[in-house]
């Protein structure tokens, strides 16, 4: 491991999802890279562990840091407070941005959200697209973008990821893979909508992208070129668990009722809207996803062992 005051690259939220798949593909690109987390526990191999504590109220020295990458940050939860996300979306990257400038890092990257555009959207999305938050956890992303900005300035670039998938991912796709693994049925296959996705190593070889280019575009949608149906979703992750869809139609209108009743219309929204994203400025750093969409939900689901 290089010494603290070698040139390396900073990268918050080591052990989360998106952080942990950033710090290695920097880490296999042979870079030196140092590792925040809160508490300490095991990186990938070659990465420096620097425990930061809570981010929202302190800040690394980051002395020596050519770039920092926020990856940390509190997803897609219910009832959290406004100063829960305002101290973990807000606060923190904030914070970290400080510390950067102090420092002298030439470059900040934030990774944001493509929520910020809204759960669903009628339109194609584009890097270019005005913000649409629709709810607490969408604005306060925006906010910290608005904040970071004005505090780092030139040398910032906000990369702003779809739903993330791949191997164990967090959030609604575990859901699908746990009622496919109980042979539950799905009543979804009336749904024709359209959404996009992207693989975390897909995200995090755009980091490194993004990383190496002299002048990336300050915002940049981090998406598969490819979208897919929620249908053609849940036959994609069957096939990786190698098992059969239950999949029943039933009237689209009829869920969306049902998902109101039960206080869960963003989770429905979430299933059955249309959002298709285009990553011309991804593509513009000649990056490109390392599988098909339908490959990558494939290996999501295959993580998951069916008894």
């Amino acid at each position: 491991m290089p010494p603290k005051s070698d040139p390396y690259t900073f990268v918050s939220g080591a052990t989360g999802y998106i952080g942990g798949a950033i710090l290695r593909e920097l880490a296999a690109a042979g870079l030196p890279v140092h590792g925040g987390l809160r508490h300490p526990a095991p990186l990938p191999p070659g990465v420096m562990p620097v425990v930061t504590g809570d981010l929202s109220t302190t800040a690394p020295d980051l002395s020596g840091a050519t770039a920092v990458i926020h990856a940390a940050g509190l997803g897609h939860r219910r009832g959290v407070p406004p100063e829960t996300w305002r101290a973990a979306n807000i606060e923190a990257p904030t914070n970290l941005a400080r510390a950067a400038k102090t420092a002298g890092v030439k470059k900040f990257i934030l990774i944001s959200t493509a929520h910020i555009h809204g759960r669903v959207h009628d339109c194609l999305v584009t890097d270019t697209t005005p913000a649409n938050p629709m709810d607490a956890y969408a604005a306060s992303k925006l906010q910290a973008e608005q904040e970071v900005a004005a505090i780092f300035g030139p040398g910032l670039t906000i990369i702003r990821p779809v739903a993330v998938i791949g191997p164990h991912c967090p959030g609604n796709l575990q859901l699908l893979i746990k009622l496919l693994a109980l042979h539950a049925p799905l009543p979804f296959d009336s749904i024709g909508n359209r959404r996009t996705f992207i693989a975390a190593d897909d995200l995090a070889r755009l980091v490194l992208a993004v990383l190496r280019a002299e002048s990336p575009q300050k915002t940049i949608l981090a998406a598969h070129p490819e979208s897919i149906s929620t249908p053609a979703l849940i036959r994609a992750l069957a096939a990786g668990m190698k098992t059969i869809p239950l999949l029943v139609p039933f009237p689209p209108a009829a869920l969306a009722l049902a998902a109101r009743l039960a206080r869960r219309p963003a989770l429905f929204e979430s299933f059955a809207g249309n959002f298709i994203a285009a990553p011309s400025a991804a593509l513009a750093l000649a990056w490109r996803p390392a599988e098909t969409l339908e490959k990558s939900l494939q290996e999501t689901g295959a993580a998951h062992v069916v008894i």
